[in-house]
């Protein structure tokens, strides 16, 4: 849920509706919980830890903010939906594969929804249950270990993510990062400042 966006506003926005915001950052949870409770919103939990190794109840929704690439994505979040009728909102910029356009139920642009033009350039894309585990499979990722819970020593086991052996390099997705030369200088935008001093004659 990183700062709050967009759960918070959904849980303003549907307060019939029940949220649970996942992080593995836990001082931004504690920000979040803390806006939650500013705002009176008796409809928001949080969770301190990584969706993919969450176990919880089935859920209707799944909401993403380009945290990762779209096949990624699905396999993290793929045992949290509800069979047959969840559905992941996945809300990202740029292009995208033509291959995973093919498989979304709704595509459509913020400022659309929001009936406000320009307010946005990213779009939500909608898939189904069985699309998100179709996705998945086409990630290279595979769970490694057991599924996160008591054990019966009491003490909690954990369930990992890794890419199969040879498996070859899913393409890129827009919500992938690519790491940074570090050989190339930073770009931080203030190279040419001048310090100006109002001491100086």
């Amino acid at each position: 849920t990183g700062g709050g966006f967009p759960g918070l506003p959904l849980a303003i926005a549907y307060p019939h509706c029940s949220f649970l915001l996942v992080d593995s950052v836990g001082k931004k949870l504690t920000a979040v919980q803390d806006m939650a409770n500013q705002l009176g919103l008796t409809n928001v939990q949080t969770h301190h830890g990584r969706a993919e190794v969450l176990q919880s109840n089935k859920f209707d929704l799944c909401v993403g903010r380009s945290v990762a690439a779209i096949p990624t994505y699905c396999f993290w979040i793929q045992h949290l939906l509800k069979k047959d009728t969840g559905k992941l909102l996945y809300i990202v910029g740029g292009d995208i594969e033509e291959e995973l356009l093919k498989q979304v139920e709704s595509d459509q642009p913020i400022d659309t929804l929001l009936q406000y033009p320009g307010v946005s350039d990213k779009r939500v894309l909608v898939f189904p249950q069985a699309q998100v585990r179709k996705i998945a499979a086409t990630s290279g990722e595979k769970i490694q270990g057991v599924s996160l819970g008591s054990s019966t020593s009491g003490s909690r086991s954990t369930r990992t993510t890794g890419r199969k052996p040879n498996a070859p390099k899913p393409k890129s997705s827009k919500g992938q990062w690519t790491r940074r030369d570090p050989t190339a200088p930073k770009q931080r935008g203030y190279e040419n400042f001048k310090r100006f001093d109002s001491l100086s004659k």
